[in-house]
């Protein structure tokens, strides 16, 4: 029986091998499982072990011409199944890479943009800063930039923490008018880098 059936196998690579697609239909059907199988293992994924046969038995007719060489179809099946996938995953790896490596040149250029919004938005509110009277200045840097707290300041300063609490208020209200026109300006831009 084994005979016979290498025998049909060997008629029909040689029928698929002169352009039989009735040929072609007959070893789809009868091996398209094992195709299918061998994509499952490899991809975990029915939805592209589906796609893969699709692909894997397009390859089979497309170089047709040498199946009459092949002695033992069940074989040359799996090593062009097994090549095919490899493939297909050295492409999808490769195409991965290529987004992941184009994602982190997108926000090496919405860093650098966020960094120059950045300067930007400082070298404005320092220039608030200085318009500030001196001693609300200097609280006011002593707090943000020192990072002091009111009871440290009063003390450096010689006033009472109320004091350094109506300073800062005053201050804070001042920045925050001066402030306020470049607000928008800065809010369209960080949301226009979200996006």
């Amino acid at each position: 029986m084994a005979q016979n059936s290498n025998i049909d196998e060997k008629k029909l690579l040689l029928e698929l091998s002169q352009g039989s697609e009735v040929a072609f239909t007959n070893m789809y059907n009868q091996y398209k499982n094992n195709a299918y199988s061998t994509a499952l293992r490899i991809t975990k994924s029915k939805i592209q072990a589906e796609e893969a046969v699709q692909d894997i038995f397009l390859k089979i007719w497309q170089n047709r011409e040498n199946l009459a060489e092949v002695t033992h179809f069940e074989n040359y099946l799996y090593i062009i199944s097994r090549n095919h996938l490899f493939n297909s995953i050295k492409k999808i790896a490769r195409e991965t890479s290529q987004i992941a490596e184009f994602n982190q040149k997108e926000a090496g250029i919405i860093d650098t943009d966020s960094n120059i919004k950045d300067e930007q938005y400082n070298t404005i509110l320092n220039q608030i800063v200085e318009q500030l009277p001196p001693q609300q200045q200097k609280v006011y840097q002593m707090a943000k930039i020192d990072g002091l707290s009111h009871q440290k300041i009063g003390e450096d300063l010689g006033i009472s923490t109320e004091t350094v609490k109506k300073h800062m208020a005053q201050a804070l209200k001042f920045i925050r008018l001066k402030i306020s026109p470049y607000m928008n300006m800065f809010m369209s831009l960080l949301l226009f880098l979200k996006f």
